[in-house]
């Protein structure tokens, strides 16, 4: 819950602005918004293969990284190789 007290010859206006500076830094719209709508769940056969391809992009980024060659274009090229070559 954020709370803000006015502090002495504090306007109006400023109090409200720094009450929503602290509700965004907060992150309290963002999860009211992200429960707004029931999401699906995943099916189990997508859970398992996001957590196998999470495994596999870890390993493709420390390799990467021993290498010495990781970037953003890099990665995401090795990453589109892996897609296909896994075939998830």
């Amino acid at each position: 819950m954020v709370e803000v007290k006015r502090k002495p010859n504090e306007s109006i206006g400023s109090m409200l602005r720094r009450f929503n500076r602290f509700v965004q830094q907060s992150g309290v719209l963002i999860k009211a918004k992200r429960s707004q709508f029931r999401q699906k769940k995943l099916t189990e056969r997508k859970e398992k293969n996001a957590a196998i391809m999470g495994m596999h992009l870890a390993d493709l980024r420390r390799r990467l990284e021993k290498l010495g060659k990781y970037n953003d274009e890099t990665f995401e090229e090795e990453k589109r190789k892996l897609k296909q070559e896994i075939d998830l």
